[in-house]
């Protein structure tokens, strides 16, 4: 392996995980601001939300692949740049399309955590679960963060200042990054399906257009949902056909791949269906900006020690028993939002269990679950495998929720439908148990 101080090499992975969680939970606590601002109504504030995250999730595959190829130093440094980029430009954007674009190129940072994963592997072979605890903590704590920080900056100083001060801490990283990173042990010269990730960019941008024109357009949007039915079939069919797919589908026949999978994407489109709705919600019963970071503060103080202590859980008592705890809790929470919202603080105690125990804690086993399912080669594309899903499932969420507002629907309901959504894995996992009990005759 190469000689390198694990330490601050993992502290560049730490710094990296928490300013990209920031990131992409800025503009959730400030929507209310930038749809003033900007004169967006509520599909539009849900189109700016899923840019990032569906990005993130077209861009996740490509970058994996190159990190497990060619390393995973200069694909993390090339990343990081881009993010600076996108959250600049949406920094001083004056219109809905420029922030759009903004949003795009910080989406393109999205592999960030499968390529730091890529490393966590080579630097710490032997507490491979633990790294990934920490750095998926990490971002939790990031995503907290964001939300916590976004609602004063932009009351105090401005909206500006919301995307300015993380491009400026990924920017130092990257100046620090290739003294302290690892450099690949292996270079391998595999050509990229190129076809493949087109196929699958236009298939995820037509179904959250879909998704967005519905409300209005629900004609339109019936034509667009067969559109990307037809283009995600046909992605299927080149990446099983190709001799170097983007994501080699095969993969999915280990179980734990397939399975965490499923998870993520229910994780995803729960806990951001929650993340959409809640400042809605806050906003409605008269809190501000920084109200509204000040009441999920004590989330982030759950998700700073829960990140990494799940990664101890998962080795000591199993992933299977830790992802069917956060799962478990982080419908729970969602529930009691449901039932209970007519004040702040019933809020708080539900997001508390949802985003602070319960994503913390799953996050960590489903992405502990799908790493360990295969070889050290194929640790970047497992990874970017469950970020797609977790993607896709974060951009439906969003879009859903937004949906569901416009269409006049409550609060109530979209809330349950997000408790609803990771109660399938849950099942899932419960039934997977109880098989494995039953002995073989």
């Amino acid at each position: 392996m190469t000689s390198v101080n694990t330490r601050p090499a993992m502290a560049v992975l730490a710094a990296l995980a928490v300013t990209i969680g920031a990131l992409e939970s800025i503009p959730f606590p400030a929507l209310p601001l930038l749809q003033r601002e900007l004169g967006l109504d509520a599909a539009q504030a849900g189109l700016l939300s899923t840019t990032l995250i569906i990005t993130s999730a077209i861009t996740m595959p490509v970058v994996a692949k190159i990190a497990d190829d060619r390393g995973g130093r200069r694909t993390l440094l090339v990343l990081t740049w881009c993010i600076v980029a996108g959250a600049v430009l949406s920094a001083f954007a004056t219109t809905f399309p420029v922030i759009l674009l903004g949003q795009f190129l910080q989406g393109l940072g999205g592999g960030v955590l499968p390529v730091s994963f890529v490393l966590a592997r080579q630097l710490f072979r032997d507490s491979t679960p633990v790294a990934v605890g920490v750095l998926t903590g990490l971002f939790t704590v990031g995503t907290g963060l964001g939300v916590l920080a976004a609602g004063p900056l932009a009351d105090a100083w401005s909206r500006q200042w919301m995307f300015l001060l993380p491009a400026i801490a990924v920017a130092v990283v990257a100046l620090v990054a290739p003294a302290v990173l690892p450099g690949p042990q292996e270079v391998r010269r595999v050509r990229l399906d190129w076809l493949g990730g087109v196929l699958l960019a236009f298939a995820l941008a037509t179904l959250i257009l879909a998704l967005y024109v519905a409300p209005q357009a629900p004609a339109a949007a019936a034509v667009l949902l067969v559109l990307a039915s037809g283009l995600g079939a046909g992605w299927v069919v080149v990446e099983r056909r190709s001799a170097h797919p983007l994501v080699d589908l095969g993969i999915l026949r280990a179980r734990g791949v397939w399975t965490a999978s499923l998870t993520a994407a229910a994780l995803g489109a729960s806990y951001s269906a929650t993340y959409f709705l809640v400042p809605q919600l806050l906003t409605g019963l008269g809190a501000t900006a920084s109200e509204i970071s000040l009441y999920l503060f004590p989330t982030v103080l759950v998700a700073v020690v829960v990140g990494p202590l799940s990664g101890v859980f998962v080795r000591r008592a199993g992933t299977r028993a830790v992802l069917v705890a956060g799962l478990a809790l982080t419908a729970l929470g969602t529930l009691f939002v449901a039932g209970w919202h007519e004040a702040p603080w019933q809020i708080v105690v539900g997001l508390l269990v949802t985003l602070g125990l319960g994503v913390g804690t799953a996050s960590t086993a489903t992405y502990t679950s799908v790493i360990t399912s295969v070889g050290p080669q194929d640790t970047g594309v497992a990874a970017a495998t469950c970020g797609i899903a977790r993607a896709i499932g974060a951009a439906l969420g969003v879009q859903i929720a937004a949906a569901l507002l416009v269409a006049g629907g409550s609060f109530r309901l979209g809330f349950l439908l997000a408790a609803a959504v990771v109660l399938v894995p849950l099942v899932l996992h419960r039934k997977m148990s109880s098989a494995e009990a039953v002995p073989q005759v």
